[in-house]
C-alpha cells in the first residue's frame, strides 16, 4: 500500500525537486504541494494524507505553526519538518508543535530515511543534529 505526502514548500525549485524525489521512492506517491501554510490548510481538508513534509521558513504562518494546526485539525497525520535550521530551540519548538520529525535541507539523503521512521511511528532526527548532540526533550 503507498502512503500519501503533501509537500508545504515556499521555494517553487525546491517544490519540485521534493515532489519528483518522493514520487520516485518506492511505496510514496505525493498526492499534492503548497507554496504556503494557508493553502496547505485549505487544501488538506479533502485529501488522504498520511506524511505533510513542511518546510520551517513559510512566508506568513510558519512551518511551526503549521505543524500545530494540522496536529489539532488531523492528528493521525503525520508530520517531518525541513529546515535549514541547525539550533536545539528549533528542534525543540518543532518536536513540542508536534512533528515526529526534523530533517535538515542540507541532507537530502536522508530523505527516504526520515520519512520511512517517521510513517513507520518513529521520531526521526538528522544524523548531524544528533551528531551535535541535540536529542529531542521528551
Amino acid at each position: 500500500m503507498s502512503s500519501n505526502v503533501y509537500i508545504v514548500e515556499d521555494n517553487d525549485r525546491m517544490r519540485a525537486l521534493l515532489r519528483d524525489w518522493i514520487d520516485e521512492l518506492p511505496g510514496l506517491s505525493v498526492c499534492g504541494a503548497a507554496a504556503s501554510a494557508e493553502i496547505a490548510l485549505q487544501e488538506l481538508p479533502g485529501m488522504q494524507v498520511d506524511l505533510a513534509v513542511i518546510d520551517m521558513s513559510l512566508p506568513a504562518m510558519g512551518g511551526i505553526e503549521l505543524v500545530a494546526a494540522l496536529r489539532e485539525q488531523r492528528p493521525q497525520m503525520r508530520s517531518l519538518i525541513l529546515s535549514g535550521h541547525n539550533e536545539r530551540s528549533y528542534v525543540d519548538r518543532a518536536l513540542a508543535a508536534g512533528a515526529q520529525g526534523y530533517l535538515l535541507k542540507g541532507e537530502p539523503g536522508e530523505i527516504e530515511n526520515a520519512i520511512a521512521k517517521v510513517l513507520s511511528g518513529e521520531q526521526y532526527l538528522s544524523a548531524s543534529l544528533k551528531a551535535a548532540g541535540v536529542n529531542p526533550r521528551v
